[in-house]
């Protein structure tokens, strides 16, 4: 469900209700209870209803959670608006949830197993962001569908990229590939104008903001270091490959 919500911030959204629709094999009790409350508990953090939706029987267990939000026309931020000159911001810290697969039992495995939709930010971004994707395949891949569909480049600060102190311990390469190709931060990345960005700080937010780069005129995504160019290929998260 929280991935759900994620994707109504990153629309300037604000989430009011969700769809549940529920296939079991068979009735477990426990099972329900406990899923039940889990549910319940992030309907309540995040102030969304259960509306409705649909439980049948069937061979194998299916979950489909679909969420509502409301934007007022006209304000609902997409990914086509990026603009030469632009910051491009992330929320958080990005590369969390990949480190935590390849290290499960870590800290850091609550990332992965409970994400937290930016809904307060995404709302807050509303008249000020030109651009935004939550990033659940990868920071490269998705700031990159911005990229496409703003006809645009970008260039990344790769000092900037805000990531949690176990990562720090990696090589550069390796905390590189988690920050930009992990997949299920599900934080917001963003696109904002620098007069726009005071604005944003002048605001309460529940979420650090770190800005990584800016939107260029020529197409592509590149990578700097200290002012040192890098070469870098990342492909993110593939859900068929």
């Amino acid at each position: 469900m929280a991935v759900n919500l994620s994707d109504i911030a990153a629309m300037g959204a604000t989430p009011h209700s969700i769809l549940l629709a529920l296939s079991l094999p068979q009735i477990d009790h426990d099972w329900l209870k406990a899923f039940s409350q889990g549910l319940y508990d992030c309907c309540d953090q995040f102030g969304v209803s259960l509306i409705g939706g649909d439980t049948t029987q069937s061979p194998h267990l299916t979950l489909s959670v679909t969420a509502l939000g409301w934007v007022d026309i006209g304000q609902a931020i997409p990914r086509s608006g990026a603009k030469p000159g632009d910051l491009i911001c992330v929320s958080g810290t990005v590369g969390d949830a990949a480190f935590a697969l390849n290290h499960l039992g870590h800290p850091l495995q609550k990332r992965l197993d409970y994400p937290t939709p930016r809904c307060q930010l995404g709302a807050a971004l509303k008249r000020l962001a030109n651009s935004m994707i939550d990033v659940s395949d990868g920071l490269a891949q998705d700031l990159g569908h911005i990229l496409k569909a703003s006809q645009v480049g970008a260039k990344l600060q790769l000092e900037n990229l805000p990531i949690s102190p176990a990562l720090h311990a990696l090589s550069d390469e390796q905390k590189w590939q988690y920050a930009l190709a992990g997949g299920d931060d599900y934080e917001l990345c963003f696109t904002i104008s620098p007069q726009n960005y005071q604005k944003l700080l002048q605001k309460q937010l529940d979420v650090s903001i770190s800005i990584i780069g800016t939107i260029q005129q020529q197409h592509g995504l590149t990578f700097e270091k200290d002012g040192v160019d890098h070469s870098l290929q990342f492909n993110g998260y593939q859900h068929f490959a």
